[in-house]
């Protein structure tokens, strides 16, 4: 299992892919903030707000996250690459690494965000949310930049991070079972916002609300500024657990594969 991290970690370090895909939240980041602060200041009109959300960390996240869950589960395939890490550390081994690799960059995408947030509000210039997103409101908050605001900041980032890997992690058995990276971020996109009526219409359902609570696709576990310490942890633990549960599910489909 370490030997496997290990090798999709330096994998990953030289990976075009996973570096334009960190560089691409970058810079959205840099300009999802810069056009709120426009639109505070009049530099932008209200009726081209819409435009903006195009930058929004849900959309870059739902379109860059499948991609890259596609590339770190189901390159080896295409590369055929898997055959030595089947026999150098097995099946478990290989998908559990696999999870935790493709969880982790997912997660990492939402993070250049939270760091705008952050320069954004120690320049202590104004800014309108373009769209009630939780960075948005981290950043239209206003205020002094306290260390408890920016221990907030970061909280929230990195569970509203882990939420949205967690959401994203049924692209896991997909990658395994379809190993087409493309159709892979294509299936996994319409995923992530056909999920929320998926959660929104079972809620309804009598009984099965309990059930979707224990998913992050229940509309509760969204932090936000006011998201109390237990509600954060609350959030980190449904999302890690699905995505173990997700890596089960993955390792189920693939233990009886045939790999060729």
């Amino acid at each position: 299992m370490i030997n496997q991290l290990r090798a999709d970690l330096y994998v990953m370090r030289h990976s075009a892919t996973a570096a334009l895909c960190l560089l691409t939240a970058t810079i959205a980041a840099i300009l999802y903030t810069w056009l709120q602060h426009s639109l505070a200041v009049g530099g932008l009109s209200a009726t081209s707000a819409q435009g903006v959300q195009g930058l929004s960390d849900i959309l870059l996240v739902s379109l860059l996250g499948p991609l890259l869950f596609g590339v770190v589960v189901s390159q080896p395939f295409e590369t055929r690459s898997v055959h030595d890490a089947l026999l150098a550390s097995g099946r478990v081994s290989f998908v559990a690494s696999k999870t935790v690799i493709a969880s982790l960059l997912v997660t990492g995408l939402s993070v250049p965000y939270g760091l705008a947030v952050l320069v954004g509000r120690a320049t202590g210039a104004e800014f309108a949310p373009a769209i009630p997103t939780t960075f948005s409101q981290l950043l239209s908050a206003g205020g002094d930049l306290t260390g408890a605001e920016v221990g907030t900041i970061l909280a929230v980032t990195i569970t509203g991070a882990l939420l949205m890997a967690a959401k994203l992690s049924v692209c896991l058995p997909l990658a395994i079972w379809l190993k087409r990276p493309l159709v892979v971020m294509a299936i996994g996109f319409v995923w992530s916002f056909v999920a929320d009526l998926v959660a929104t219409a079972a809620a309804d359902i009598g009984g099965l609300d309990a059930l979707v609570r224990l998913t992050p696709l229940a509309a509760e576990h969204l932090p936000g500024p006011e998201s109390t310490g237990g509600e954060l942890w609350s959030t980190v633990a449904v999302s890690v657990v699905f995505i173990v549960l997700m890596g089960a599910v993955a390792w189920a489909i693939f233990r009886r594969a045939d790999v060729k």
